[in-house]
């Protein structure tokens, strides 16, 4: 459904996008996680045909952004972090005014219009202006707006930050719904968003993708059966010699520095005893759990700024 190859996107001196290669199926949930500035919504810009990329080749459903811009307009809802949404429009005004934009015939519009408040839970609110309307609300009605012309692709740029849990569980499921109807491309802060709802997650840093695949085979590349995590206490220096020399100690199979967070990748609750009595009063706080989306995020982009 999207193709992506060699893509390139600079701002000057900045190479935002550098020879990027991404693929996402039809009907498929892709995850795109990265820190900030890795690329992500640069990348999705590029698909959405809001910015022109400098090298490469991007086709949507076979269609080529600098040949097709409208076509694949047509094709794709987006949804950005910050909606921009007309302030002293009424819910339903808004939906009518982008459906007319899209051409969407009026005998078609208007019950979309209802079907679509009515999905995510505005229906009482069709009459009230945007204004008057929570951050929550806005991210409702920003989704309404991106489904108004039913597209095959619908794109969501950090669709639950800054939500309160309640709102951001009620965005979630609305997404989860729609897999396998429609292509989605979800860029997310947050891990165990990516890790429940995506089929793949992409790992972008840099403009490159630093790995990709099924949430179950990313943390399989966690090498052992529990992360050990642990605090830190001392200079910059006693830092890298505790680092170096856990990564010497029988039993550790991945052995990263995140700031003072020591992280280790162990074989058997065994080992831990002989890693805190090595560290001895360096130690802060020791926590365990088992590997998810977020170690493999961590663990992939300090090798790579390591590298």
């Amino acid at each position: 459904m999207i193709e992506i190859n060699s893509l390139t996107k600079r701002f000057g001196k900045i190479t935002a996008l550098n020879q990027l290669n991404l693929n996402v199926k039809k009907g498929e949930l892709l995850g795109l996680i990265g820190p900030n500035g890795a690329g992500k919504t640069t990348a999705i810009r590029i698909i959405s045909c809001i910015l022109h990329p400098d090298q490469g080749q991007v086709l949507v459903g076979g269609y080529d952004v600098f040949k097709n811009p409208l076509e694949i307009k047509s094709m794709i809802g987006y949804l950005p972090e910050e909606p921009n949404l007309y302030e002293r429009f009424k819910a339903y005004d808004l939906l009518k005014y982008f459906g007319e934009l899209y051409g969407v015939p009026k005998d078609i519009l208007y019950p979309r219009i209802d079907e679509l408040l009515e999905l995510v839970g505005m229906s009482s609110r069709a009459q009230h202006k945007i204004n008057t309307f929570s951050k929550g609300l806005r991210q409702r009605i920003g989704i309404a707006r991106a489904l108004i012309h039913d597209p095959e692709i619908i794109i969501f740029d950090e669709p639950t930050m800054g939500l309160d849990p309640a709102t951001a569980i009620t965005i979630r499921d609305f997404i989860g719904s729609m897999k396998g109807e429609k292509t989605i491309i979800l860029c997310t802060h947050y891990m165990d968003e990516a890790d429940s709802l995506s089929d793949r997650v992409a790992i972008l840093n840099q403009g490159r993708i630093l790995d990709m695949g099924t949430p179950k085979q990313l943390k399989s590349k966690i090498h052992g059966d529990l992360i050990l995590k642990i605090d830190l206490n001392g200079s910059e220096k006693f830092l890298v010699d505790d680092f170096n020399s856990i990564k010497s100690l029988k039993g550790t199979e991945n052995v990263f520095l995140n700031g003072k967070e020591l992280n280790i990748s162990l074989k058997s609750k065994e080992d831990i005893s002989d890693i805190i009595e090595h560290l001895n009063s360096n130690i802060m706080a020791v926590n365990t759990k088992e590997p998810n989306l977020e170690d493999v995020f961590i663990q992939k982009v300090s090798n790579f700024q390591d590298e």
